[in-house]
């Protein structure tokens, strides 16, 4: 009996775990379900990647064993590792960037070479090793499986999870999750890129805009003072104590000045004077009296000429070393200008502060010292003025009573004439020679030379090659500086019969007279010339200036010293073309080459006149397909009496004179005159014509109007016309542009942002304008396939663009490897030689013919 009911006990057995085998079945089905909805929800809802990363792995880890975990993420580029999260029972690794190089051989960078996933066994382990495709990096691992991370076809990274124990073993399932969750991160990794890259630029431009504000406010309240001044000094009716007061109330707009006064210095007797004081502190009633020179603050900036700011312990730095007085402690911070006027200290401008709360800063120094050389200029023209007055009411009394008093004063009028005239025929700020009587004395040479054949000379004429640098980033005030020392090396440097001359700016010319030979004039240059490729010391800063130089010897050609100085002002620029830092001497050719010039630009205001200037055509393809979809309409120039000109021949010189708005608009409709013939004669509807426009057009109101009148001559439908524009119509009349720009897209006509990425790009343009197609620069897209780093620009455009609802185009696209490379990337169109060259109207229409 016992054995009978044997066989039935077993089947109840089975019938009662039978069903918790499927329970479990079920429960980890759940437990895998819940895991990849958490995994999805945390790849749309993530806002920081190291929380994402720790999320994920507690995720992976309730259905699986993942006790042993890491992510790295690869950079192609600079060939480095990122480990961004690990977690590891027996290797501590330090999170931080790797090289590439600190993981060959290990699986982690199997998996990123092959760009699969790797399930690796014990048995696939030991074969990969002995393949010498790995090898042993780190713990071993009884099962090791990475999945790579990849983003549009490239491996982006690596998620990997290892175990120690036999107890634990990795599956297809573990696979095929790890897969899924590396798609999310992918997700997420560059949905946080893109929005960190996007942030990052409008952060910049926002800085970049505020400070704009900022500095604009500050110029214009700087440019009403300066005027507020200028109207003090033409005030002959004013107090002179009353303008200092005014002054420091301007001063005062600008900077602190609660504590401010003005030293004036006599340098005959070494004497200061307090002109005007506002001081809370003023404890010592002796202090603002007249005095003699000592060791006070004031007499340091007097004694340097150049600006003083000092805190409390520079002072007292300054009094321990012997050079001043024993500071009141009183003083939180100290700032002192000189005043000069021209190349002479005649007093000092000075403030003080007795709180903690204002301290005084080199911005500060720069505006009171920028304000100073005004006010000086100011105080000497009072000065000067009330001299003046003075003078006349002493001469009127001194002729009532004798006339020795009036002989006294025709001689002060004499010498203040004689001064006059030093003026009128000297530089104020180098006291060099000025162009009047350099000419003079040019015209003297000239006649010289016709009297006495034998006697030689030459015109140096040199220009500064980087001046406008040193201007921008130091200032006028060291541009002026600048100068000065400039003038006297070169008084230095010639011969005392010779001339040194300033034209203006950074100009100056050299008269070499009495030449025994041309060695002469070529040895002065390539003095001058080194001697300005040396260092100069302007305010603590080495800068390094330059210079070109043409020369020019007597001809008998000349008979004016304009002509001499014209010629010689082309053989300087001459110098400038061919590099800068060197000279050229003049010749016929030169002159030829600016007559040339004159010749080209009446030719073309010719070829405009005649319509000379045609189209060509260049196809504009879908990279899906290569089907044509529109044309750029470029123009080139068969002219009647040069024959073919080539665009760089000409275009320069048209944008220069301004004549390429008249090309331009001729090319716009001669191109829709012949689409309209194509559309007519091939029905080819879905073909549009894209010119290009010169940044002057979006400058002129009657833009629009231009374009219209256009459109409705040839019958062409607006939104089969694209207007090409660079971004340096952006940069100037922002308002009127984009006024144009509206009304051209109202008009249905889109616009297109040619050559972007190699000017002024930012995406506040992207913004603000509206335009609808970004054409990618050809520099960046010439043998792409090769430079990994333009790859990544131009998929940052091409992304970019998409974001904004626009449409990309590649230029300049030349073989098989660039176009399929672009394509892939997302680049809708694209145009170049690999598809077409730009072909006359004839060409294209038989190639049209030949499709259709």
């Amino acid at each position: 009996m016992t054995d009978l009911l044997e066989p039935l006990a077993n089947s109840n057995a089975d019938l009662t775990t039978e069903p918790i085998v499927l329970l479990n079945k079920y429960q980890k089905l759940q437990d895998r379900y819940t895991a990849l909805f958490k995994l999805n929800q945390l790849s749309i809802d993530c806002a920081n990647l190291n929380t994402f990363f720790e999320q994920v792995h507690r995720s992976i880890a309730s259905v699986m064993s993942a006790n042993n975990f890491y992510i790295v993420l690869y950079d192609q580029t600079l060939s480095t590792l990122d480990l961004t999260y690990h977690v590891d029972e027996k290797d501590e690794m330090e999170k931080r960037i790797y090289s590439l190089n600190d993981f060959s051989g290990s699986m982690t960078n199997y998996v990123i070479e092959t760009g699969k996933t790797l399930l690796a066994t014990p048995e696939v382990i030991a074969q990969l090793e002995q393949e010498e495709k790995i090898k042993a990096v780190g713990a071993a691992s009884i099962d090791w499986l990475g999945v790579p991370l990849i983003h549009d076809g490239f491996v982006i990274g690596v998620m990997a999870v290892q175990s120690y124990s036999a107890e634990t073993r990795y599956q297809e399932s573990e696979r095929d999750l790890l897969e899924f969750t590396a798609q999310h991160i992918v997700t997420a990794l560059t949905r946080l890129q893109d929005r960190g890259r996007l942030q990052a630029a409008v952060d910049a431009r926002t800085r970049e805009l505020m400070q704009q504000i900022r500095d604009r406010e500050k110029a214009e309240l700087l440019q009403e003072s300066l005027y507020r001044i200028s109207e003090l000094t033409n005030d002959p009716d004013l107090d002179i104590d009353k303008f200092y007061g005014m002054v420091h109330n301007i001063v005062g707009q600008l900077i602190n000045a609660e504590n401010f006064y003005i030293a004036k210095y006599n340098p005959s007797n070494e004497e200061l004077f307090f002109a005007y004081v506002q001081d809370q502190q003023a404890n010592d009633e002796t202090f603002y009296q007249p005095r003699k020179l000592s060791n006070r603050f004031t007499e340091l900036v007097l004694r340097s000429g150049e600006t003083v700011l000092l805190d409390q312990q520079s002072m007292l730095t300054l009094h321990q070393q012997g050079k001043t007085i024993k500071p009141e402690p009183e003083v939180v911070s100290w700032l002192g200008v000189p005043l000069i006027d021209s190349g002479d200290v005649i007093g000092a401008m000075v403030l003080q502060s007795y709180q903690q709360s204002t301290r005084f800063t080199e911005q500060d120094a720069e505006l009171l010292r920028f304000v100073s050389r005004h006010v000086a200029s100011a105080m000497q023209r009072r000065e000067i003025a009330d001299y003046k007055r003075k003078a006349h009411e002493l001469l009127e009394h001194q002729v009532k009573l004798r006339t020795m008093a009036l002989e006294d004063e025709i001689k002060q009028r004499k010498t203040a004439e004689e001064k006059l005239k030093h003026a009128a025929s000297h530089d104020i700020l180098t006291g060099l020679p000025n162009r009047a009587v350099f000419l003079d004395l040019l015209n003297n040479a000239i006649a010289r030379n016709k009297r006495r054949p034998a006697f030689k000379f030459a015109v140096l004429f040199l220009d500064l090659d980087r001046f406008k640098v040193v201007n921008d980033s130091l200032g006028h005030h060291a541009g002026d500086k600048l100068l000065k020392k400039i003038a006297t090396a070169l008084i230095d440097v010639v011969r005392d019969t010779d001339t040194v001359a300033r034209l203006g700016g950074d100009e100056f010319v050299i008269l070499v007279e009495d030449l025994e030979s041309d060695d002469v004039a070529y040895d002065i240059a390539n003095r001058i010339t080194e001697l300005l490729s040396a260092p100069f010391n302007i305010e603590n800063q080495s800068v390094f200036i330059g210079t070109s130089i043409g020369v020019l010897f007597n001809n008998e050609r000349y008979g004016s010293a304009d002509n001499m100085l014209r010629d010689a002002d082309i053989a300087m620029y001459h110098a400038k073309d061919k590099g800068k830092g060197r000279y050229e001497v003049f010749d016929s050719s030169m002159h030829k080459k600016v007559q040339n010039a004159l010749s080209l630009e009446v030719d073309i205001r010719e070829a405009i006149a005649n319509q000379e200037f045609v189209p060509y055509f260049q196809p504009i393809v879908q990279m899906t397909d290569g089907k044509i979809i529109g044309f750029e309409a470029l123009a080139r120039w068969p002219s009647e009496k040069r024959g073919f000109v080539f665009p760089n021949d000409f275009i320069p010189l048209a944008e220069e004179t301004n004549l390429v708005m008249e090309i331009d608009l001729q090319i716009l409709e001669k191109s829709c005159r012949q689409l309209k013939l194509w559309q007519q004669r091939l029905g080819l509807e879905h073909l549009y014509v894209s010119c290009n426009f010169y940044c002057n057009h979006f400058f002129s109101v009657s833009l629009p109007q231009d374009i219209q009148a256009i459109i409705d001559k040839t019958g062409v439908k607006p939104h089969q016309v694209r207007v090409e524009l660079t971004e340096r119509a952006l940069l100037e009349n922002n308002d009127l542009v984009l006024k144009n720009m509206y009304a051209l897209k109202k008009m249905g006509v889109k616009i297109l942002l040619d050559d972007f990425g190699t000017g002024y790009s930012s995406l506040s343009y992207l913004h603000r304008f509206p335009m609808d197609v970004l054409k990618i620069d050809r520099s960046f897209i010439e043998n792409v396939h090769e430079r990994g780093n333009h790859q990544a620009i131009i998929k940052t455009i091409i992304d970019l663009a998409a974001n904004l609802n626009m449409a990309t185009i590649g230029e300049g696209i030349e073989n098989v490897a660039d176009a399929e490379l672009l394509r892939k990337m997302g680049c809708i169109y694209g145009q170049g030689f690999y598809y077409f060259k730009p072909l006359p109207a004839d060409d294209i229409e038989c190639f049209l013919l030949s499709k259709c």
